[in-house]
């Protein structure tokens, strides 16, 4: 995934009424960088050291790092890989990347009367704003779809990001509450070696490496792989690789010689064969029959 995509909707007259979504989107912060960057709206850049309020609220996924938080009623929390925290509207907070570790973090902010009479629950408080999810592939596809809602804005865009968003934190508080995920779990590591195919999918990457950053030997990590997934990762990388190109030949007019490269295969005709054996049809046939116009 490109390091960052931010999106936020300037103009929310158009929104519904109970529910709005007001911004989406993942950055990386890399080491040693400062925080925030200047890729942000006004209303939502801030200084670290000052914190600030905002009128909504926003759920952030920590996916590589860790760094701090501090809200005026839960005090400070060492935020680290594979948690959730919540802002709450009109609650003072701040919150920053390790300078050392930097980090990388989705988020989706949002608002609507609707919102208080779910957000106010046992599960959720101002006083206990953080969630233990690990690095959960789920988790993780719910944020990505919606960068991608939010970018395409399609028909009812708006009640399809809530909808996300509903069940978003449903599946939060569900995790943390009752499932107890441990960071350091070999089920947690699979599932961060399948994100970090999802992030790296457009990139020349080894599952060496891959096995490398989700902390593991790689004999051991293509069998534990093998076992959870039903696919060895190198196939599992492919057949993620071929859904990303199906998304892209039915829903852009790429080129089919862009899309080969965009995806890193060695060569169009490499591509097209890979996805001729995989789907039955060539990406020109497939682009033919199945595009949305």
């Amino acid at each position: 995934m490109e390091r960052m995509s931010i999106k936020y909707f300037v103009n929310n007259n158009s929104l519904g009424p109970d529910r709005n979504i007001s911004s989406v989107g993942f950055e990386e912060i890399p080491p040693n960088t400062s925080y925030p960057t200047l890729n942000h709206s006004a209303g939502y850049y801030f200084n670290p050291d000052k914190g600030r309020i905002l009128t909504e609220y926003q759920l952030i996924y920590i996916t590589e790092g860790e760094g701090v938080l501090e809200t005026r009623s839960g005090g400070v929390f060492t935020i680290k890989r594979g948690m959730i925290f919540v802002l709450f509207p009109g609650e003072w907070h701040t919150y920053y990347p390790n300078y050392q570790t930097g980090w990388s973090h989705y988020w989706i902010g949002f608002c609507g009367p609707e919102v208080d009479s779910w957000m106010t629950n046992e599960y959720c408080s101002k006083e206990s704003p953080v969630f233990k999810v690990g690095i959960n592939d789920e988790i993780v596809s719910l944020f990505r779809k919606a960068i991608d809602v939010a970018n395409e804005e399609p028909t009812l865009y708006q009640r399809v990001l809530s909808g996300l968003v509903t069940y978003l934190v449903a599946l939060m508080c569900s995790i943390d509450k009752n499932l107890q995920v441990e960071n350091d779990d070999f089920s947690s590591k699979i599932d961060y070696a399948c994100v970090l195919m999802k992030e790296l999918i457009d990139q020349p990457v080894s599952m060496q490496e891959i096995a490398k950053k989700a902390g593991m030997g790689y004999s051991l990590f293509r069998k534990l792989f093998k076992e959870q997934k039903n696919y060895a990762p190198v196939q599992y990388f492919q057949n993620l690789k071929i859904q990303k190109a199906i998304e892209l030949l039915t829903t852009t007019t790429i080129p089919v010689k862009e899309i080969a490269y965009r995806l890193d295969f060695e060569s169009p005709a490499y591509f097209s064969a890979r996805f001729k054996k995989q789907t039955g049809k060539s990406p020109i046939e497939y682009r033919e029959e199945f595009r949305i116009k």
